[in-house]
């Protein structure tokens, strides 16, 4: 059993209308045999566990980052080793926090929208058209006198003035797909040159995400909320500390969740 399988245990199952009888075979689990397997799984690597189901979302996501902040907190990273104890714990829930975002993101995931931060609508300057009365509003007596109208006092003219209006990048929905654009979240894309030369539909791997099927979160965003702690930040600071930090959180969490998924299958074999 792999852990890809243990989210089915978390949902109800529809009901078969039929009248065909269950598997009752010895070699199937039950639920009872999966809950004491995830148990057996969480001493052994409580870490790749609790990322796993954070990142399919049957957990809080809250031990998961507990467990990075104490791997993260034991990192000998010369940049970090040079920084004080309250820039250090200011920084690092920082670049936990999006080393977990850059390992639980999918092809399937959402992301707030950047041009509209999230709200699904932007500023911009609408054209409307107000009425203006130039010579003052129309006396009562033109209402009813043949041939003056209170129309006559009237001035239409186009006004404009800042409004919100539905962002066209999300359709005003305030998030977008995190999907690669170049292979629609496939990994794959068409090699034109070599359907040309071949004759018949050549694929390879997308260049646009590397076959990862969806883009990676752009590590700018956490400079942005570092360098409100170190202002004077150089580029070689942040990529040889900071943003290597993050990297090597990310490989953490992989590591983690295959030697979950390696000690449930021992499991559970």
């Amino acid at each position: 059993m792999n852990l890809e399988s243990l989210p089915k245990f978390y949902s109800p199952k529809s009901p078969k209308l039929n009248d065909e009888t269950p598997a009752t075979g010895g070699a199937a689990l039950t639920i009872t045999d999966v809950m004491a397997a995830q148990g057996m799984v969480q001493s052994k690597a409580p870490l790749g566990f609790n990322l796993f189901l954070a990142k399919m979302g049957i957990q809080d996501p809250a031990p998961a980052l507990d467990g990075l902040m104490h791997y993260a907190l034991a990192l000998k990273n010369p940049v970090l080793v040079k920084l004080s104890e309250k820039a250090r714990l200011e920084i690092l829930p920082v670049l936990v926090q999006f080393a977990y975002a850059d390992y639980s993101r999918s092809a399937a995931s959402k992301a707030p929208c950047p041009h509209c931060s999230g709200t699904g609508f932007i500023d911009a300057d609408s054209t409307t058209k107000k009425v203006h009365y130039p010579d003052g509003k129309p006396p009562k007596w033109a209402a009813s006198t043949k041939g003056v109208f209170p129309s006559y006092w009237e001035e239409w003219k186009e006004v404009k003035q800042p409004a919100k209006v539905k962002c066209d990048h999300c359709n005003g929905k305030g998030e977008v797909s995190t999907a690669c654009r170049g292979c629609k979240g496939k990994g794959l894309v068409l090699d034109d040159r070599r359907t040309k030369l071949i004759g018949a539909p050549t694929y390879k791997v997308c260049g646009r995400c590397n076959g990862n099927r969806y883009s990676r979160v752009p590590t700018t965003l956490a400079r942005a909320l570092v360098e409100r702690v170190i202002p004077d930040l150089t580029s070689y600071q942040w990529y040889s500390g900071y943003a290597d930090v993050i990297s090597t959180l990310v490989t953490k969490c992989w590591q983690e969740e295959a030697f979950a998924e390696v000690q449930l299958r021992k499991v559970t074999r």
